[in-house]
Formats: structure tokens, sequence, C-alpha cells
């Protein structure tokens, strides 16, 4: 896997992969994001997988895109679950 591959999955990835809720009531805003940054990563997909090879428009574009996109969405709308058992 060459390093525009790797970068552009890490970033696919992160856009997945955010902090679990600390209680129920903290579900709905998770949820809420989760589903903005998946949709954010579905159009990153789209548009990586339909651009021809020899297009300026490669992986590296969309790895970009994707994380401008991340950036103005953190995880910080709601509270999350630590690795020790409480509310972060």
């Amino acid at each position: 896997m060459n390093d525009d591959t790797r970068e552009f999955l890490a970033a696919v990835l992160d856009a997945l992969n955010i902090p679990t809720p600390a209680t129920i009531g903290d579900h709905e805003a998770f949820r809420i994001l989760l589903e903005d940054r998946a949709l954010d990563a579905i159009v990153a997909l789209t548009g990586a997988l339909g651009e021809p090879p020899d297009t300026d428009w490669g992986l590296g574009w969309h790895t970009g895109y994707l994380r401008k996109q991340l950036a103005q969405k953190p995880p910080t709308t709601y509270r999350h679950y630590d690795a020790d058992g409480g509310a972060a």
C-alpha cells in the first residue's frame, strides 16, 4: 500500500472512529456527529473512486478535503467514555 492510500484510509478511519459517548444522554449528540462525519467520508470515498488515475484530484486532494471537513466537526459536542470507566 502506498503512502497516499494509507493516509486516505487513515482519514476515513478518523472520520468514523470517534470516542464512545459517556452516558445514554450523550448518545444523540454522538449519533448526529457520527452521521455527519460518515457523510463526509462517503463524499471523499465516492470522489476518490470516481477519479481517473491521471487527474490532479487524486487521493491527496480527497484526503485534504476529508481532513478539512473533520476539523470543522471535532468530537466535542458530547462527553466521552474514558479508559478508566468514567466520563471525560
